[in-house]
């Protein structure tokens, strides 16, 4: 009997223990506390991994250093102070927080950052706070400092790039302010214990309108003083530290782009341009002049070139036309973006994924709709609701 009873016991651990191995592991599971499993998230998807200069926190447009690609989801970090993941890009935007019992509506839940630029780096994501760039998991948990930029609660701009923040200190609390007395860029390196360094010191950082790096360049584009100008585009060398003029005839970043080989850019009711930075030449190679007046963004993806047009009144984004061209600069497809219901809410493209063009109703919310790019040129295109 005794025999029995201890076989039976044995058996009863036997059990215990493998139900424990197929237990889902913490970065298995469900980021968002919702009693589901995610078995997807936290695996590295490595059939579309990029280099890791892809993964940088500058994506052109409104969502500079908010909206982040990396191999294991998209994560969107919200003007309502909250990081959010999807594990697509047309998928939901849940609010990342595993912690128990979290209501997800405090500051003390995992996934408040109060609106910080984020960066993704060697599985990490990257924050930023103030003086501080803080760390966490892939799954929203362990947040810790790791790095102080300088000693004092001031203001500074910037974002992460291939495992560095690049950064501005802006007292007058942002770009271009006048109160800004600081004319170097600084970066820091974000997994280790080094210091931060001056990279470029120059009076066009006092005016800076948005800066970009390609390759082992940084470009400074630079307010015009004179409305009745462009802005003006600078480049600077890391490597050989040339500073260089290249042109007073460029445009904010919410309209142009520049990569190792070419400067692209739309100045207002003339077209869309490329600079070859190897002749230092500007060309208009698609003339553009659009009805109603209005302003326009180019976000120029790596698939095509979209180009919003908000028409000239208080209410633009509610009136606002996605065009899409391909990079002969064909026009394949345009659709209206009518899901924004009130004049004082601001809202519109917010990237693209993949397959996928996310736009939100609210940029003080998530993402809400996408468009499937397997539509455009169809004469199907339509925005799809991100379901909850």
């Amino acid at each position: 009997m005794l025999k029995k009873i201890c076989i039976f016991i044995i058996l009863v651990l036997i059990a215990g223990c493998l139900a424990s191995c197929n237990k889902t592991s913490p970065s298995e599971s469900n980021p968002y506390n919702t009693g589901t499993e995610s078995p997807s998230f936290g695996k590295l998807k490595t059939d579309s991994l990029k280099p890791e200069s892809y993964y940088t926190s500058y994506k052109q447009g409104v969502t500079t250093g908010k909206f982040l690609e990396t191999p294991y989801g998209t994560y969107f970090s919200s003007a309502d102070g909250y990081l959010y993941y999807s594990e697509k890009g047309n998928a939901r935007y849940i609010k990342l927080c595993n912690k128990p019992d979290c209501t997800h509506s405090s500051f003390d839940c995992n996934a408040y950052l109060n609106g910080s630029t984020i960066g993704y780096y060697d599985d990490k994501i990257y924050y930023e706070k103030l003086n501080n760039i803080n760390c966490m998991d892939m799954d929203g948990s362990n947040h810790r400092i790791v790095k102080t930029l300088y000693e004092g609660n001031i203001n500074n701009f910037g974002y992460f790039h291939n495992g560095y923040y690049y950064y501005i200190i802006t007292k007058g609390g942002t770009m271009g302010a006048l109160g800004n007395d600081d004319n170097n860029l600084y970066r820091v390196k974000i997994d280790d214990d080094s210091n931060p360094e001056i990279v470029l010191t120059n009076d066009a950082i006092l005016q800076l309108l948005m800066f970009t790096i390609a390759g082992d360049n940084i470009y400074i584009i630079e307010y015009s003083l004179d409305d009745t100008k462009f802005t003006s585009l600078y480049s600077y060398s890391i490597i050989s530290k040339k500073w260089l003029k290249l042109t007073d005839n460029w445009t904010g970043a919410g309209a142009s782009y520049i990569d190792e080989n070419m400067g692209y850019c739309y100045l207002k009711n003339i077209g869309l341009y490329e600079y070859d930075l190897s002749t230092n030449e500007m060309n208009l190679v698609k003339p553009l002049e659009l009805e109603n007046g209005g302003t326009c963004s180019v976000f120029y993806r790596p698939d095509y070139i979209y180009l919003i047009h908000y028409n000239n009144s208080s209410s633009r984004y509610m009136n606002q036309i996605l065009y899409i061209y391909d990079w002969d600069y064909n026009l394949i497809d345009s659709v209206k973006f009518d899901k924004i219901n009130n004049r004082i809410t601001a809202g519109g493209f917010m990237s693209d994924v993949d397959n996928y063009i996310i736009f939100a109703s609210n940029f003080k919310g998530k993402p809400d709709y996408y468009i499937d790019k397997s539509e455009i040129g169809t004469g199907n295109l339509m925005f799809h609701k991100i379901e909850d």
